[in-house]
């Protein structure tokens, strides 16, 4: 495919409908830009297609409101490629007795990869979305920085992000909270758009329970798989589950144990479809280690006021982190004080201050 030289001036959005992107559009285009819209269609969503080739509701109303505004609309038919790529390893990771996160598969190499690619194709140089977060250049890196509306920084989930992506991508609602955005959508005189429902959780759940999501999408799961043994650290048998894939680190819920415990799961040996109990306060670590790591810049895990996330939005070590790169897949990390319940495949995001500089998956 031959290379269209990209225009300044022009940017390619990925348009979900919602509020948030639809404001991205609106502030985008009064800054002077040439907006081009883009949906992406990752799913068929049970509760509302019941012809698969039908447009689900999110991309019509994107498309409808980019004919409002004037702008020019596309649609990336990009089913097959999601089943295969996020789905995919989202099932397998819980074959494997680790707990996925698919959105930070989902963003590098699929959404924004699909959004850089129809950028480049139009002879767009940049592609904008409407997360709360901000890209700050520093001396040639580009580093993403929380967003000023805490109650929605959504940087936790994009630390994968390459400097190819960064370099080119507009998030102008990260200097507004949610509650600005959508009072612009009123002044804007889109009532609607302003009082929409945000789209909460993995969006091909569905507000499913992903076990039951499992035992839909793999065949004969609880066959092939069947009851295993609980047992506590010494080996003592303590009663059985219904099948490994079905529970994570930290979970007391659906144990069928022969007395009460107190204990929760603490390890998942998937090879013996086994799980291992202990009590809360042992599930604490203070070391442990991540791979498949992205760094913006290696020259930052020598600084001394790392902080660690490992749960989004939740409860988070207090303290700052020592991080030791072991090689070229895997960095240790130490804590000031520590973590509870961090599962094998969870995300882990270091920052310095708001500055997110990289992150990996726990090990």
């Amino acid at each position: 495919m031959s290379v269209i030289a990209r225009d300044m001036n022009k940017v390619v959005l990925g348009m979900s409908g919602g509020t948030d992107s639809s404001v991205t559009a609106m502030l985008l285009q009064q800054k002077g830009y040439e907006v081009i819209g883009v949906s992406l269609w990752f799913w068929n969503s049970p509760k509302e297609n019941s012809n698969t080739s039908d447009l689900p509701g999110f991309i019509v109303d994107a498309r409808n409101l980019a004919t409002k505004l004037g702008i020019e609309h596309h649609v990336i038919d990009a089913r097959d490629e999601f089943k295969d790529v996020v789905i995919g390893q989202f099932l397998q990771e819980y074959l494997n007795g680790r707990t996925p996160s698919p959105c930070i598969h989902c963003n590098p190499n699929l959404k924004w990869r699909l959004l850089l690619d129809k950028a480049d194709q139009l002879g767009a140089n940049y592609i904008a979305t409407g997360h709360y977060i901000q890209i700050v250049e520093e001396e040639g890196t580009f580093y993403i920085h929380k967003g000023d509306d805490p109650a929605k920084d959504q940087s936790y989930f994009l630390w994968n992000l390459s400097q190819e992506i960064l370099s080119r991508t507009l998030t102008p609602l990260g200097a507004y909270t949610k509650t600005e955005v959508r009072e612009m959508a009123t002044n804007f005189g889109y009532k609607k758009v302003a009082t929409k429902k945000e789209s909460m959780g993995i969006c091909f759940l569905d507000g499913m329970d992903y076990r039951d999501f499992l035992k839909k999408e793999i065949v004969d799961v609880d066959e092939k798989i069947g009851q295993g043994k609980i047992v506590d650290t010494e080996g003592k048998e303590l009663g059985w589950h219904e099948g490994y894939p079905y529970y994570t680190i930290g979970q007391k819920r659906g144990l069928d144990l022969k007395e009460k415990t107190g204990l929760m799961v603490s390890r998942i040996d998937a090879e013996n479809n086994t799980l291992i109990l202990e009590k809360r306060e042992q599930l604490n670590r203070t070391e442990f280690t991540i791979s498949h790591y992205y760094l913006n810049n290696k020259e930052d895990i020598n600084l001394l006021n790392i902080t660690t996330v490992v749960r989004g939005l939740g409860l988070n070590p207090e303290g700052f982190s020592m991080l030791t790169i072991l090689n070229e897949r895997q960095i240790s990390v130490k804590l000031e004080n520590p973590a509870w319940a961090i599962a094998p495949g969870q995300p882990v995001a270091f920052y310095i201050g708001n500055k997110l500089i990289g992150g990996g998956f726990a090990e």
